[in-house]
């Protein structure tokens, strides 16, 4: 069985190393100059009126809360 040359991959090991460790020394173009903590979050838009939901109350309405009441209390022994 043929043995499988890795002649130009060893060559071409060395100049890849080179190249990411010089990258890796200078600041990349795009990557943003200040640290990540004083970036600004992202803007989230409103939701339109369609997508909001309905205000709620605070409270719950006094037939609710007795007719909880009653189911509560009819549990108990």
């Amino acid at each position: 069985m043929p043995r499988a040359s890795f002649g130009p991959l060893r060559r071409m090991l060395p100049v890849l190393a080179a190249l990411l460790t010089s990258c890796a020394s200078a600041p990349m173009p795009w990557a943003p100059s200040a640290s990540p903590s004083a970036m600004k979050p992202a803007e989230i838009p409103p939701l339109p009126s369609q997508a909001r939901q309905p205000v709620t109350r605070e409270l719950c309405s006094p037939t609710c809360s007795d007719g909880l009441r009653r189911r509560l209390e009819s549990w108990l022994p």
